[in-house]
């Protein structure tokens, strides 16, 4: 199918929607590790034990995903009922929002407002299930995978930017006017620039006689989860997104420390390793997901894709030096990036059109189930052995290809 040009207008609003999202999300990832750890100018008080800190670190990563598995589902559906455009605008005055929120409770040095500042932010970040949705709209089956590269090239551009920009913002060694609140004025900035663009640039993929009634209560995603897993339909294939997401999250959370422990990584070889990650998955996304799914279906991608990252894993145990470490990282965003749109392009097609926004908002509430967890385990596993999250992401990814094999015997 030949998109035509207002399609391809519309996919590029989309995508840069998503980016300037995931930038005001990324900023954050080099910060609250060190604001918790900081003995002298963090949030927490001096001489606070390091266990303490480290749980507390833990249960400020770990509720962001918490709320995003109780909203996630919730805005993708009413966005199926009153139109992508008014559900975004709303998500992002919400993360506007947390984002203020957060910089002056760090500002103010106080926990309780910085945990409150999280929680909203988070249930305001599922608008990526919005812009999913937006996407599925604008596609055909054949054009999905590859519409949704351009989400996964957003991301890993965002990735690539967020952080690096989040760690020179906060370093007062640069400028003495930054703090660990800088990044998160910044990420207000982007978000309110975000509104501004959807209100006048942003166009309605969601017709008024494809919209639907749907349920509006807190409890919707687990709701919806639960019936998805029910349903012999949905059930393989959402095991499948919580294997792989739940694995990769391991890797995602602890992959600086299996640095540190085995190399003694140095900060700034942690920056250009994240950077060059990120430099991947927008190659990935840009130059291989669209030829890739022209030639193969996601059903014959997913089964190569899926085996190949998880062994990647276990290539990285094997390596024993820093510099030998980036021809192997290569295989990481290659294999992830080809891997994700294409099941999101087959979990979009589990219902019909017009069940979209509550399909992918489920999947995103299943994605965000899978974030909660390695935060608040994974400090107590890297503890035995830095090693172990990269053999659990290795086993979690192999299991998601063992169920993606035997979902592929029963889904038409």
């Amino acid at each position: 199918m030949t998109e035509p040009a207002h399609s391809r207008r519309d996919l590029i609003i989309i995508a840069f929607t998503a980016f300037l999202n995931f930038t005001g999300l990324t900023l954050a990832i080099p910060i609250f590790t060190p604001m918790c750890l900081d003995q002298a100018g963090g949030i927490l008080a001096p001489g606070t034990a390091m266990t303490v800190r480290t749980t507390m670190l833990g249960f400020l990563l770990g509720v962001f995903p918490l709320c995003q598995f109780f909203t996630s589902p919730l805005l993708g559906a009413l966005s199926d009922r009153w139109g992508r455009k008014r559900i975004l605008l709303w998500a992002i005055a919400g993360s506007f929002g947390g984002y203020i929120i957060t910089a002056a409770g760090i500002l103010a040095q106080s926990l309780p407002l910085v945990f409150f500042s999280r929680i909203v932010t988070g249930c305001f970040s599922g608008s990526l299930a919005v812009t999913q949705s937006a996407v599925a709209d604008l596609s055909d089956e054949r054009s999905r995978p590859k519409n949704f590269g351009l989400l996964g090239a957003a991301f890993g551009l965002s990735l690539f930017i967020g952080p690096a920009l989040g760690g020179f913002l906060s370093d007062p060694d640069v400028y003495a006017g930054f703090s660990y609140a800088t990044p998160f004025w910044l990420a207000a900035v982007l978000a309110a620039f975000n509104f501004a663009q959807v209100v006048w640039l942003f166009a309605e993929t969601l017709p008024e006689e494809r919209r639907r009634q749907v349920e509006f209560h807190l409890l919707v995603g687990p709701k919806n989860i639960v019936r998805a897993f029910a349903a012999p339909d949905c059930r393989r294939m959402f095991l499948v997104v919580l294997a792989l997401s739940f694995g990769f999250n391991f890797f995602t959370q602890f992959f600086q420390v299996f640095l540190v422990e085995k190399f003694q990584a140095t900060r700034s070889q942690l920056g250009i390793t994240l950077s060059y990650l990120g430099i991947w998955s927008i190659m990935t996304q840009a130059l291989l997901v669209r030829p890739v799914s022209r030639r193969f279906s996601s059903r014959q991608i997913l089964p190569v894709t899926l085996l190949l990252l998880s062994l990647s894993f276990l290539l990285l145990l094997t390596v024993g030096r820093y510099w030998l470490l980036f021809p192997a990282l290569v295989l990481i965003p290659v294999f992830n990036g080809l891997s994700n749109p294409n099941l999101t392009s087959m979990v979009c097609g589990l219902r019909g059109r017009q069940h979209q926004g509550e399909i992918l908002g489920i999947n995103q509430s299943v994605m965000a189930m899978a974030q909660f967890v390695p935060p608040l385990i994974g400090g107590y596993i890297v503890g035995h052995h830095y090693t172990l999250p990269l053999w659990i992401t290795a086993g979690s990814i192999f299991l998601a290809w063992v169920l993606f094999l035997r979902a592929g015997r029963t889904q038409p």
